[in-house]
């Protein structure tokens, strides 16, 4: 049975049918009342299940909750196959991170990392601390407040020190030139895929472009397939508190936004389900 997927304008759009809004309302005060018991689904509820905070409980991978029922309600909600891909993308992001780190150490005596819209940035902490004997230093920037605040605490509770936390918006290229000193790798991971409007993308793709050494690498991240959508855009909400309705890009459209803003692919990586992708271009 082949599925056909609802176009991301239809998802924006309410339910046309009083059948379907009767079960999508259910389906959302089922998940609610059985997810008042699973410390992850309380996260979503309460940061948004795009938020950084929300991701790295799902990096973690540990069931917590409310009594057994609780247990089982958040390791049900951590296999949910979304969630599973997020975690093949995070070793996806730091193959290529560790890749481009090594490169660019061969012909820089230090080298600088920066994440433009981090949250805590775990996958990052986590890198710093697998390669002890590179002089590398990381900036971690975000627009949330919250995410940063817990990115310092996981940064100081596995004695990372080469990792410098601050607010920024990825989306300004005004404000991505005030890094300093110029990074040799800048990473952008679970950003795109959170905004419909190509025109972001492409004023961010150019302050990166400004902010990065000649050569320097960039590795993005794309999402072409999701196979829970609706059930997601139906019932979940966003950081800002809205429902997360996600726009797909194929990664040919992806792609080309990142050679218009002046840089070169070199490779691809993807889970087994094809639903993130993890990218590195360099900079022409």
């Amino acid at each position: 049975m082949i599925i056909v997927q609802k176009t991301y304008e239809e998802l924006l759009a309410p339910p046309k049918s009083v059948w379907e809004c009767f079960y999508w309302n259910a389906v959302s005060s089922t998940l609610r009342l059985f997810g008042s018991l699973s410390e992850g689904m309380r996260i979503g509820y309460k940061y948004g299940f795009d938020s950084g905070e929300m991701l790295d409980y799902i990096y973690r991978n540990e069931a917590k909750g409310d009594f057994l029922l609780g247990k089982i309600v958040d390791r049900c909600h951590l296999n949910a196959i979304g969630w599973k891909a997020i975690r093949q993308r995070k070793i996806n992001v730091k193959n290529l991170l560790r890749e481009a780190v090594i490169k660019s150490s061969q012909s820089e005596k230090s080298v600088h990392v920066v994440d433009v819209a981090a949250g805590p940035g775990r996958y990052l902490l986590e890198t710093l601390k697998e390669l002890p004997s590179l002089n590398i230093k990381a900036t971690l920037r975000d627009r949330d407040e919250v995410g940063l605040l817990h990115g310092r605490q996981n940064a100081e509770a596995i004695n990372i020190t080469n990792a410098y936390y601050e607010k920024g918006d990825a989306f300004d290229p005004n404000d991505l030139v005030k890094v300093k000193p110029r990074p040799d790798v800048v990473i952008v991971s679970g950003l795109y895929e959170l905004f419909s409007d190509n025109a972001l993308i492409k004023r961010s793709l150019k302050g990166i472009y400004d902010l990065l050494k000649p050569g320097g690498f960039l590795i993005y991240t794309n999402q072409p397939h999701h196979p829970q959508l609706e059930l997601i855009a139906r019932c979940l909400p966003n950081r800002d508190g809205k429902l997360w309705v996600m726009r797909l890009r194929s990664q040919q459209e992806m792609d080309q936004l990142v050679i218009e803003g002046g840089f070169i692919k070199e490779k691809t990586l993807v889970d087994k389900w094809g639903i993130f992708t993890v990218s590195i271009a360099v900079k022409v």
